[in-house]
């Protein structure tokens, strides 16, 4: 038998739940009125219908950051981007540098130094020739003599390639492969930062919405504590309610600590993600509801083919193997090249002091005892093991694509079920309340709907948050920014 019944009150100037109990409920015949599970029941009551004034406080201090400013400010902003659009950037100069091997090649030295011993030259007599009348030249034996002393020795090159333009071409070509793979390993990292950002923020999402339930947990239960101290001193309660009380505020306290340590971690995580600050403050948005996407599974295979930067780089990466190896049986070409060349002697006697020649270079190698031949062979082995790297990345990205988006649409369904759920649920608890007010229903009913609304609520934000999680999985595998 009921002989009393526990009213709640929110006072909107403290924001607190106050739990009164009318002076009928004094009279206790026969037993206790208030048991460990009406107390249970009513604290989960007052959770639910506590505002949330403070909350929505602290919402208004911070600055509202939205999804898609966190990822544009993400992309535009990480050290980790910066550093990939550095290194493609990098190739430009490479590509030049190769270039430059096409023009004509000029070198100069001078070497200046003491001769380590004399120049000594000896002319037989009559090495020039006799002539009439004047004899031979010359007469006798003549020596000339250049002591050890300072000289000066001069070189000068002029060199335009002519049969290698071939092999610069190609490798012009093959660096021009590595910067455009540079490129895709730009938008690859873009990609791995946008999914990292999309992840982070709707994690802090459902940890801030934890954080907001304990907190208010926390609130309510200092207040039942309040309310209950009273009633024991009215000797209405139990001394076990009162402990059960003190114990579930403890705990209460830890999960709000543990909840709020791990909030405050997360949104350092999302500022280093955005290169700012980590301790720079914001606000996030509540998860939107279901998105209106209609796509289909090839639809995403065929966006994943064209827009993953993965099978990009297996295909340039093919490429830059097929002409390493025509590099490699280039080799087998002679080096040749219009060439001047320039000599300079000086304080050297008998000696030339200049001495210049203009024809062509010719360089080549006939035996290399298999060298560049097992080169090639390398080369071509390289090529099928690029072939065989595109091939699998291909099917990995199918596979991976699959699966997300099967995960994806289980995530849809679990959604739409907690949805009709949390509805269910929360039609059940308004006929039940107009019941209660009507008298024709107890508090426990009460008290029990409301339990069951609150539960569907949590599963419907839970289903909500996993959907999301899913979808930027799968924009991942299809290679979305």
């Amino acid at each position: 038998m009921l002989v009393g019944q526990l009213h709640l009150v929110l006072t909107s100037d403290n924001d607190v739940v106050t739990l009164i109990a009318p002076s009928g409920l004094n009279q206790v015949t026969g037993r206790t009125i208030m048991k460990s599970k009406y107390l249970l029941l009513v604290i989960t009551i007052a959770i639910g219908l506590s505002p949330i004034r403070s909350l929505a406080q602290q919402a208004r201090e911070a600055p509202l950051l939205t999804l898609d400013d966190a990822v544009s400010t993400a992309v535009n902003n990480n050290r980790m981007v910066k550093n990939s659009v550095l290194e493609a950037e990098k190739f430009d100069f490479r590509v030049s540098t190769m270039r430059t091997r096409r023009l004509p090649q000029f070198q100069f030295a001078v070497l200046g130094g003491q001769l380590l011993h004399s120049f000594d030259f000896t002319f037989e007599q009559g090495v020039f020739g006799t002539y009439p009348n004047v004899g031979p030249i010359p007469s006798k034996d003549t020596k000339i003599r250049t002591p050890s002393r300072f000289t000066t020795y001069v070189t000068g090159a002029f060199d335009q390639p002519l049969s290698q333009q071939y092999k610069i071409g190609l490798g012009i070509r093959a660096t021009e492969l590595g910067r455009d793979i540079a490129k895709e390993d730009v938008r690859a990292e873009r990609q791995k930062i946008t999914a990292e950002v999309r992840s982070a923020y709707f994690e802090l999402v459902a940890t801030q919405a934890g954080v907001d339930a304990a907190r208010e947990a926390v609130k309510t239960l200092e207040e039942a504590k309040r309310v209950t101290a009273e009633h024991e001193a009215q000797k209405t309660v139990l001394r076990a309610d009162v402990l059960e009380v003190d114990a579930r505020l403890s705990k209460a306290q830890y999960d709000l600590s543990v909840a709020e340590n791990g909030l405050a971690t997360q949104h350092e995580h999302l500022n280093q993600l955005m290169a700012r600050d980590v301790a720079t403050p914001f606000r996030v948005n509540p998860l939107p509801e279901e998105d209106d996407t209609t796509l289909t599974l090839e639809a995403a295979r065929e966006r994943a083919a064209y827009t993953r930067p993965e099978i990009r780089t297996a295909q340039l990466k093919e490429k830059q193997a097929n002409y390493d190896r025509r590099l490699a049986k280039a080799e087998y070409i002679p080096d040749l090249s219009l060439s001047m060349r320039y000599q300079g002697l000086d304080n050297v006697k008998v000696l030339p002091g200049n001495v210049a020649t203009a024809g062509f270079l010719l360089t080549w190698e006939p035996f290399d005892w298999g060298r560049r031949h097992n080169q090639v062979v390398e080369k071509t082995k390289t090529v099928e093991q690029a072939r065989n790297g595109l091939r699998e990345t291909e099917s990995q990205i199918t596979v991976e694509v699959g699966a997300n988006y099967r995960r994806w649409k289980e995530a849809a369904l679990l959604l739409k079920a907690t949805r009709t759920g949390h509805e269910a649920a929360a039609e059940e608890f308004r006929v039940t309340s107009n019941k209660y007010k009507e008298q024709a229903a107890l508090i426990r009913d009460l008290l029990q709907s409301q339990a069951r609304s609150s539960e569907t609520e949590f599963q419907y934000q839970q289903a909500l948050s996993s959907y999301w999680s899913a979808l930027a999985e799968l924009r991942k595998a299809m290679g979305d920014e």
